[in-house]
């Protein structure tokens, strides 16, 4: 007798063995190697199925099969079915009955089992992945058992859990705040594994992946190289893009590039990024950037993704070297495979990660480029509701799982309910160069469009009654720097139309130069003071306070 509790939607490569639940009908099923069970279910060595389990494995399996077809994750699946193979092992081994009458109380059984193990196990020996003997840790008893729990509480419509009912308890990660100088590394590592994606991305153009002797030799910007060889095999290619032959691992170690630098601009998760079709996209200016659709011959459609201004040349420019050299695939990252490998397997970073242990340089996880992409939104934008909206959360989901706590924004955020609540401190110091002598109030020329006062923005410290210039080199060297930063914001923005006041940045930037006239004319030292300030700002030389921003923003950092 045959059962088939397989999963049709899920693609296996041909050197990958299909997952299928009936293996769980038969004593000794969980515990057999996964790439022989099946040849010892039809030789009989297995004996027959254990019918009383059929309803149950039944269940199971359309409870998995439910979730992946409501596009749940391959890997959370995978993760499912192998810890059910340890439950079903665990109740064979000590004659725990697997029925859907019983099963609660031998998944209790299995749990108590757990538990005994992170208290009383022997340490397991190099290569042993589980063994009911060893010990492990709290985390992994949750999380074998949960994966099973959750299971059960779905297939009996439980309103309370499973593992309410067994005494492992979720390890709470609680969130150490990131102190200054970690969080500058983490940006530090993050900026130097972006200047690695970028240094390859250019460096394989569509003449050198095709037509450039090998290996080629990539250059970075830190002075080094990376060498790479093509593979010869005899084995044919998954992708019909036989124009590429030995030199294919050339276009895929671009397209992990891309792939994770997409995922960097985007927060989008590695699976739905890899799984992305190629469109015909079009782009809506949003925020300090674009919402990005496919293109309809009437505007409307569903929001693919959101990027940052200045990433689409760059998108732009891999999707023509693409469509170039994958004419035919319809992915948007279209990695190459052997044959009997998974797309999943060729998008996994392994050639990323190679490099970085070669260089030296921190590898950077799709998780943690997410991570870092909603932390920096959350502190710039200093809104939940619209970072969770950009990033696809839930507000509660944000601020529970991605934000991290900072030291640095702790100290901001003190430091200004106490420059507003505390009457014995009174300000003196501007958030732009200079003094302030009061409250935030608006000059009375203050031109259309140009920032309000409001002591958070150094802009409007511009246009506010109570800042004050001070009689100094240093204030002027400071305020020359704040101008070159509006300059550069000035060159990336968008030209205004007709009946558009101009953008803040270029009112701010013509405000600066006002004052540096000034300065300029009103005496000999004071002009000193101002040709010595452009000149630094001219050699990159700029104000310890305004220095670390403008050299991000310039990709000196």
């Amino acid at each position: 007798m045959l059962f088939d509790f397989s999963f049709p939607s899920v693609h296996f490569g041909d050197q990958e063995t299909p997952w299928n639940l009936h293996i769980l009908l038969y004593e000794g099923g969980a515990q057999a190697r996964t790439d022989c069970v099946e040849e010892m279910i039809a030789s009989g060595a297995l004996g027959k199925p254990k019918l009383e389990r059929l309803e149950l494995v039944r269940a199971l399996h359309e409870q998995i099969n439910l979730e992946l077809e409501g596009g749940g994750s391959r890997e959370y699946a995978d993760k499912q079915i192998l810890n059910l193979r340890y439950f079903f092992r665990f109740a064979e081994s000590k004659r725990h009955p697997l029925t859907m009458e019983a099963v609660t109380g031998t998944f209790c059984a299995w749990a108590d089992l757990l538990l005994y193990r992170t208290r009383n196990g022997r340490r397991p020996p190099p290569g042993i992945r589980n063994s009911d003997s060893y010990r492990i840790s709290m985390g992994t008893a949750y999380g074998y058992a949960s994966a099973v729990g959750n299971l059960l509480d779905k297939i009996f419509d439980r309103h309370t859990s499973a593992m309410d009912l067994t005494r492992l308890e979720r390890k709470g990660h609680r969130k150490s705040a990131v102190g200054i100088r970690a969080e500058k590394q983490n940006l530090s590592d993050t900026f130097a594994f972006g200047h690695l994606l970028q240094d390859i991305c250019d460096g394989l153009p569509l003449q050198t992946v095709l037509k450039a002797p090998l290996p080629v030799k990539i250059a970075l910007r830190s002075g080094k190289s990376i060498k790479r060889m093509g593979h010869y095999t005899g084995l044919r290619e998954i992708a019909q893009e036989t124009r590429l032959g030995e030199r294919y691992p050339l276009a895929n170690l671009r397209i992990e590039a891309e792939l994770h630098m997409f995922i960097g601009q985007t927060g989008m998760n590695l699976t739905p990024a890899v799984d992305l079709k190629l469109r015909r996209f079009s782009y809506s200016s949003y925020l300090n950037g674009y919402q990005v659709k496919e293109y309809k011959a009437r505007r409307g459609g569903d929001v693919l993704f959101e990027i940052f201004a200045e990433y689409r040349p760059h998108f732009e420019r891999y999707l023509e070297w693409r469509r170039k050299i994958f004419p035919r695939s319809k992915l948007l990252f279209p990695f190459i495979g052997m044959k009997g490998s998974r797309l999943g397997v060729s998008s996994s970073g392994h050639r990323l990660r190679k490099i970085c242990r070669e260089q030296g340089i921190a590898f950077v996880s799709p998780l943690i480029l997410r991570n870092t992409r909603i932390n920096w939104l959350l502190r710039e934008t200093a809104n939940p509701e619209l970072t969770a909206e950009m990033a696809q959360h839930l507000k509660g989901t944000l601020l529970s799982v991605y934000k991290r706590p900072s030291v640095q924004t702790a100290i901001v955020e003190s430091a200004k309910f106490w420059s507003k609540n505390d009457p014995h401190s009174a300000r003196t110091q501007a958030v732009a160069p200079g003094g302030c002598t009061g409250k935030p109030k608006e000059i009375e020329s203050i031109p259309r469009g140009a920032p309000r006062p409001d002591c958070d923005k150094a802009s409007g410290c511009l246009w506010c009654v109570n800042h004050r210039d001070v009689d100094s080199f240093e204030y002027v060297w400071s305020l020359a720097s704040f101008g070159q930063l509006k300059l550069i914001e000035l060159s990336k923005a968008r030209l205004p139309h007709a009946d558009e006041p101009e953008p803040p940045s270029k009112l701010a930037r013509d405000r600066i130069l006002e004052k540096l006239r000034w300065f300029e004319r009103s005496n000999d030292a004071r002009r000193s003071w101002v040709h010595e300030a452009q000149e630094r700002i001219n050699e990159g030389d700029y104000h310890p306070d305004w220095r670390q921003v403008l050299l991000e923003l310039e990709g000196m950092e």
